[in-house]
């Protein structure tokens, strides 16, 4: 794809551009990243690269984020919003257990998405040689944990730390199986209607243990 020399894709209008068409612009700028990331790994991404993909100067670039680490970590919460975190905090239900089998479908067409394993495993395969990165991983869990806790929390007189730990452990019960599994290629990525029933068996088994603690 040619640049010019303003770092507009050509047909793009020349001089400030309109609202809508800067949020375009951050769009494609950011799917463009998102390619270059999952294409050759964190390492091996340049902004130069990364610039060529979107159309944009380096320059324009480097406006938008100050370097690749915080470009990368722009893509990873971009892609959490995308791909389930506000539907995880919108979850509606008559009972505990509907809103957390809800959450539990939601969790898996989220974490096991294309996309977010392949973000995953550039991550885990980065995190050596880049340990902020590592961090970088948790964010989705944590971002999940905080929604399932306010669930647990409705209604509920447990204290914020009974209600944190609950979070994180159903957060687990619930991914940590089909991930790993997905991650080793040993399961297709995406859900199914076994992922699913698997699902809401151990959000079965996470309320025996929660009405009892």
């Amino acid at each position: 794809m040619s640049v010019d020399e303003e770092g507009a894709r050509p047909g793009r209008p020349a001089g400030r551009p309109s609202t809508a068409a800067a949020g375009q612009l951050e769009e494609d700028l950011l799917d463009a990243a998102l390619g270059v990331f999952l294409a050759g790994g964190f390492q091996a991404a340049s902004m130069e690269a990364i610039a060529r993909a979107a159309g944009v100067t380096k320059r324009t670039l480097y406006r938008r984020a100050p370097d690749k680490q915080a470009l990368f970590r722009e893509v990873v919460g971009r892609h959490a919003q995308r791909a389930g975190a506000p539907a995880l905090r919108r979850i509606q239900g008559e009972t505990l257990e509907e809103r957390l089998k809800v959450a539990s479908d939601v969790m898996l067409a989220w974490f096991l998405q294309p996309a977010s394993l392949a973000l995953y495993r550039t991550i885990i395969a980065e995190a050596g040689r880049h340990p902020d990165l590592g961090r970088l991983a948790e964010a989705p869990f944590r971002e999940a944990a905080e929604a399932i806790a306010a669930i647990l929390a409705d209604g509920d007189a447990r204290s914020p730390e009974q209600v944190e730990l609950g979070a994180q452990l159903f957060l687990r019960l619930i991914t940590a199986e089909p991930l790993d599994k997905a991650i080793q290629a040993i399961e297709p990525p995406g859900t199914s209607p076994e992922k699913r029933a698997r699902a809401h068996a151990a959000v079965d088994f996470f309320l025996v243990g929660w009405r009892n603690w």
